[in-house]
């Protein structure tokens, strides 16, 4: 009798506990919050500060657990820096750009730690535009990229993957924020080569608005000009690669050189995070197409997201699933349209335990006016394995439809 009762009484339990607890409490859930959704030059301090709990507030609200907080943009720094200046939006007087008056990170890490909410400080890696006063565009001009004349870009700077010396000091700017703050990981954007060319250098965007350009996604017919010109006009080499000089030694392509300069960039990074704070997740915003059709990672900007999954140089995969807009779509993405799907390049990585988060754009439902497809966005997605979770682009959207409490209600409970 008592070998008949104690499985009974074991799945009951199992039961009870699926009810109080669901698998979804383990979820990745979070957010990107962009620098001038949390910190705005004209506000006095505690207004800033009183921004910085609203937004967690609200996260919070969302049964949200985690945020990606933007610190590093354009070359400049929302945070206490001693290689960068500060970004525009802390603080500017009209010729150079000025100290907030307290350290917005650590007060960000602080708030968000007492919510019990994580702090992914978001890095944007090579997009260096800023050329004010001590931005490394100003420091260091010869690491910006060049085109097949060699001629450096005159706007939407980047630094070349290629250089060494980028490597180093991009490495040795991040590990700067990991060694000195509490933060739970690393998120890397812009971790790819520059999709500019020629012809965007005349009548160029002002900085502000460059410093404002969001990643993700690019119009349909600037990626059919990019085609169309066959990457002849792009800035893609370096003062050490020149094209005149030819592919570089010990590889077969060009592209195969872009591709591992990058590569290297994410692996020296993860080695040097793991070294010092192994609880340290680096993810990077990979673009949401792999190798498939048309604006994608691997051909177009030459950023390997699969292999770093794969091999491990990164803990986490935090993709920015912009392109589409219904959860059926999300799941052929994932996988139910392969080849072109992630699940087609990524099963070493699924197979190691390490995390793929999904990456609504949620202007982008907002834009086409289905706002309310976020619910079978996450339903969908869930039905999928593998999938540890949700990161929204972004705050300012949720905001504005103020979603926070809704979404708790309708599918983060």
């Amino acid at each position: 009798m008592n070998k008949q009762i104690f499985p009974a009484i074991f799945f009951f339990v199992l039961f009870l506990i699926n009810q109080l607890f669901p698998a979804g409490n383990n979820e990745f859930r979070a957010i990107w919050v962009v620098t001038w959704e949390h910190i705005n030059a004209g506000s006095s301090i505690e207004q800033n500060k009183a921004n910085v709990r609203a937004i967690l507030d609200n996260i919070q609200k969302a049964n949200m657990n985690a945020v990606l907080w933007q610190v590093r943009q354009s070359g400049t720094a929302y945070y206490n820096s001693s290689y960068e200046p500060w970004g525009y939006y802390a603080g500017h007087d009209g010729q150079r750009y000025t100290y907030p008056g307290y350290d917005p990170l650590a007060y960000a890490i602080q708030e968000a730690h007492k919510r019990g909410i994580e702090l992914h400080a978001w890095f944007n890696v090579y997009q260096v535009s800023s050329t004010h006063e001590g931005a490394p565009a100003t420091l260091h001009p010869n690491w910006v990229c060049t085109n097949r004349d060699g001629e450096f870009m005159t706007s939407h700077r980047s630094f070349s993957p290629g250089l060494d010396s980028v490597r180093a000091y991009t490495i040795q700017v991040a590990m700067e924020i990991v060694r000195n703050y509490d933060i739970d990981g690393l998120h890397l954007d812009y971790v790819r080569w520059n999709e500019y060319d020629e012809d965007d250098m005349i009548s160029p965007p002002s900085e502000v608005e460059q410093i404002s350009e969001l990643d993700g996604m690019i119009p349909e017919e600037r990626l059919n000009k990019l085609a169309k010109t066959g990457g002849t006009k792009r800035y893609i080499y370096d003062v050490e690669h020149p094209y005149s000089a030819g592919v570089p030694a010990g590889f077969d392509t060009w592209d195969d050189w872009r591709r591992w300069g990058v590569t290297e960039f994410v692996r020296q990074l993860h080695d040097s995070i793991q070294a010092v704070k192994p609880w340290v997740r680096l993810s990077p915003a990979a673009l949401g197409k792999y190798n498939w059709s048309g604006w994608n990672g691997y051909y177009v900007v030459f950023q390997d997201a699969a292999l770093w999954f794969n091999q491990g140089y990164i803990d986490q995969l935090t993709p920015m699933h912009y392109h589409w807009t219904t959860g059926d779509e999300f799941y052929d993405m994932l996988q139910g349209d392969c080849p072109y799907c992630w699940s087609e390049w990524i099963q070493p990585g699924i197979d190691a335990g390490r995390m793929y988060t999904v990456g609504p754009g949620s202007y982008v439902l907002d834009d086409n006016n289905v706002w309310g497809n976020h619910v079978q966005i996450v339903e969908r997605s869930r039905d999928v394995s593998w999938v540890d979770g949700f990161q929204f682009f972004s705050y300012a959207s949720w905001k504005n439809h103020q979603y926070f409490e809704p979404a708790a209600e309708k599918f983060f409970t």
